[in-house]
């Protein structure tokens, strides 16, 4: 069972209130939830992860972005603060209570409102009329990638892309999700970022 995240307000363990954290940067906010992350052993995408997302928004301005596994907010942060330059909203959620709700108030901190929260299974909580969504970033529990995958396919936009983060990480828990992309060669186009230690998969569907 994954250890619960609980919401720990993380401005006051750098002796700063909600009001000083909020005057900074959002760049600098960044810093402090990741250091914080890293500090708490909260599973934060890495800063190449950061990178890769960043570019990908960046190059197919999504409109609508759904996350699946966002645990204290730090990357719901980093893509909703991409998607408030063309408007663009992200769905996200997480099946602990307690990381959601620190998710939400680091969202308040970093004064982003384009981002809508469900709490529980990902698969139960997202809808078909949710979609069709532009880009589909999945970070959530790795036994279950395989199922997560084949459900963002129903929600995946004729040109929208996946990306799959830690696929090499954990290769028992991931050996569905690669057997199942093996299985399915001839829908997909996909490459993998291996200099990250994540090995981030990027899908998009054949012509």
């Amino acid at each position: 069972m994954a250890k619960k995240i609980l919401p720990t307000k993380f401005w006051e363990h750098y002796n700063m209130s909600f009001s000083e954290m909020q005057q900074k940067s959002r760049t600098e906010i960044f810093t402090y939830l990741k250091q914080f992350g890293e500090e708490h052993t909260i599973p934060n995408i890495s800063w190449i992860c950061v990178n890769v997302l960043q570019f990908f928004l960046q190059l197919q301005h999504p409109k609508k972005v759904l996350e699946m596994g966002c645990a204290n907010g730090f990357s719901s942060c980093i893509i909703a603060d991409q998607l408030e330059q063309w408007n663009g909203t992200l769905l996200t959620g997480d099946i602990s209570e307690p990381s959601l709700e620190s998710a939400k108030l680091n969202a308040q901190i970093c004064n982003l409102t384009n981002i809508t929260f469900r709490f529980g299974d990902i698969i139960q909580t997202i809808h078909p009329e949710d979609g069709p969504f532009d880009l589909i970033f999945i970070d959530a529990q790795k036994s279950w990638t395989h199922k997560f995958f084949r459900f963002a396919e129903t929600l995946l936009s004729e040109k929208g892309i996946i990306i799959v983060d830690d696929t090499k990480k954990f290769p028992d828990k991931m050996k569905s999700f690669h057997n199942h992309i093996q299985r399915e060669q001839e829908k997909w186009n996909w490459f993998t970022i291996p200099e990250s230690d994540d090995a981030i998969m990027v899908f998009t569907k054949k012509a």
